[in-house]
């Protein structure tokens, strides 16, 4: 099989994402083709919520230092092919032809799925392109995450602990930190964030257990205008979940040996932008996209929402391994009127299962956002949350417009 145009593999990899590639063969896959993430250094990020946003706070400070900087995130937001990046470029469709059609036997003999074949890609750019430092975003878990072939990591990140992909991870929170402890390497630094009490005694014991040097992120002074850390006031218009995100990536690049206290970092992290967190996308009314996607990341999406102009409508639906009506329970406390759609993805929610008393069910995703416009007026607000891959359809249609 092989591919003549970038629009014939990316549909061939999209056909691919009901495959669950399994770790160990996936590690056989690079070993077969050498190991192409040997040799590069990286910073490792797991996590229940903030992975995103401590990525790209991180990749941005570290730009002030570094002359090439990689990026690995999941899901993508804009295109596939924003997964991979390199001093914000994108991987190009021709090398992402390429390697489809170079190692396709490979992803054919060894069951690759979509988010595997976007991790090997990465891996591949990166050998060519020799970043002089990489940060890479845990797709799924941690233990069992195709990027867990990383062996060596400069750091380990793990930001928070909360109940998601339970029917993957288990039902407890100490189950669950056990999937992200497997980021945890052998000698090698970690740092953990904003961990629940009944969750980071399973990662200080992993710690313990690899002889890897454990860190805590220090406390902060939380403003609406940024955050004080060690003193030093960093200038973000951002979420309050965000500025948390911040501190982390700031503690994560200080224990890289970077100086964060230098106005470059300080500009670096003041500018920083993470589509689809706290996103605006239209002014009258103002609608604010928000990939919260779990319990914790509705609980602080809420805080912000007490703030925003009323009537405050909510537009929300979810994938079927979360706990959306737990969810949509929280939602109804603090909106004025809660819509509760459904949107194409293998794994998404239905409404019926989704809905709690007092919410309106609009199924089609479109109409329901355009009801929530009509109902917000000219002066409320709308915040479309809820699943990241629904937050990547409904933002390309905004941003095109």
């Amino acid at each position: 099989m092989r591919f003549l145009t970038y629009s014939e593999a990316i549909a061939y990899a999209e056909e691919r994402k009901s495959i669950e590639t399994r770790f160990e063969e996936f590690r056989a896959l690079m070993e077969e083709i050498g190991n192409p993430q040997g040799g590069l250094t990286c910073i490792h990020v797991a996590g229940t919520n903030g992975k995103g946003s401590t990525c790209r706070f991180l990749y941005d400070i570290l730009k002030t230092k570094y002359n090439t900087v990689a990026l690995y995130t999941s899901p993508h937001l804009e295109n596939p092919r924003d997964r991979i990046r390199i001093n914000d470029e994108w991987i190009p469709e021709a090398k992402f032809l390429e390697y489809m059609n170079k190692y396709i036997d490979e992803i054919e003999r060894y069951e690759v799925s979509f988010v595997a074949i976007f991790t090997l890609f990465f891996f591949l750019y990166c050998r060519e392109k020799r970043p002089d430092i990489a940060v890479v975003e845990v797709s799924l878990g941690g233990r069992w995450d195709t990027t867990n072939v990383i062996r060596e990591p400069l750091l380990s990140v793990i930001t928070t602990i909360d109940f998601d992909h339970m029917n993957f991870f288990g039902n407890t929170l100490p189950e669950i930190a056990r999937e992200k402890a497997g980021i945890i390497k052998p000698g090698c630094p970690v740092l953990l964030c904003n961990i629940r009490e009944e969750a980071i005694g399973v990662l200080e014991q992993k710690a313990k257990e690899e002889h890897a040097p454990l860190y805590h992120v220090p406390e902060y002074e939380d403003r609406r205008g940024g955050i004080v850390l060690d003193g030093v006031f960093y200038d973000m218009h951002a979420s309050s979940y965000q500025r948390m995100d911040a501190c982390f990536a700031l503690t994560a690049a200080r224990l890289c040996g970077i100086d964060i206290t230098t106005e470059a970092v300080r500009e670096a992290v003041a500018h920083s932008f993470w589509p689809g967190r706290f996103e605006t996308v239209k002014k009258e009314p103002l609608v604010i996209l928000d990939g919260s996607h779990n319990e914790e990341g509705i609980s602080a999406l809420m805080k912000e929402m007490r703030d925003l102009p009323r009537p405050l409508i909510v537009v929300f639906t979810a994938l079927a391994d979360k706990r959306g009506p737990n969810m949509c329970a929280l939602l109804l406390k603090e909106a004025d009127e809660l819509i509760v759609t459904e949107f194409t993805h293998a794994r998404a929610d239905t409404a019926d299962h989704l809905v709690k008393q007092g919410c309106t069910v609009i199924r089609d995703y479109r109409e329901a956002i355009a009801a929530a416009i009509a109902h917000a007026g000219k002066d409320g607000t709308v915040i479309i949350t809820g699943s990241l891959y629904f937050i990547s359809a409904v933002r390309s249609e905004f941003i095109k417009k």
